[in-house]
């Protein structure tokens, strides 16, 4: 009788680990900030995007907000420690994939149902020398994709309360 709940318990555990590997899937996995130099840092945001039944079609670039809802790129910004958006500064932000199953079609990235794949959002800011203002965390603004489905794009976005996690460290 023991030996029966034991095996239900075991294979119940099993499935809830195995589970959401086949559900839909897009999650900050991390969130860096390198001080480069005294008024220029590097900024990383890694995702995993991926899902089981519809291919994926995700942005290459990325600029600085701009509060366009329709924009086709990944927005950042810049938040000072009252979580108030910066406008000080120049920088160039892009995505990246290491991912052998994601292909580039149309200048964006494309990833097959089934699979899934890593995305890192790399920003570089520069700000003036004389800044005051030195305490900064990246934040994605706006996080569009396309799921493709039978041949038909559904254009998606992510959330606000899905994008609150997507915020590096401050520097």
């Amino acid at each position: 009788m023991n030996t029966n709940k034991m095996k239900l318990t075991a294979l119940f555990s099993a499935l809830i680990f195995l589970l959401p590997i086949s559900s839909e899937a897009y999650f900050t996995t991390s969130q860096t900030a390198t001080r480069i130099t005294d008024n220029t840092a590097l900024y990383t945001i890694s995702f995993d995007f991926g899902f089981p039944t519809r291919d994926l079609v995700m942005p290459i670039g990325a600029i600085r907000d701009t509060t366009d809802e329709a924009s086709p790129y990944i927005e950042y910004e810049f938040v000072d420690s009252d979580n108030e958006a910066s406008i000080l500064g120049t920088s160039a932000g892009i995505i990246l994939t290491e991912s052998e199953d994601v292909e580039i079609k149309n200048n964006q990235y494309f990833l097959p149902a089934g699979e899934s794949a890593r995305f890192s959002l790399v920003t570089l800011v520069t700000l003036p020398a004389d800044s005051k203002e030195q305490d900064l965390a990246l934040r994605v603004s706006h996080l569009p994709f396309t799921m493709v489905i039978d041949g038909n794009n559904l254009p998606a976005q992510l959330n606000p309360s899905e994008l609150q996690y997507y915020i590096t460290p401050s520097l």
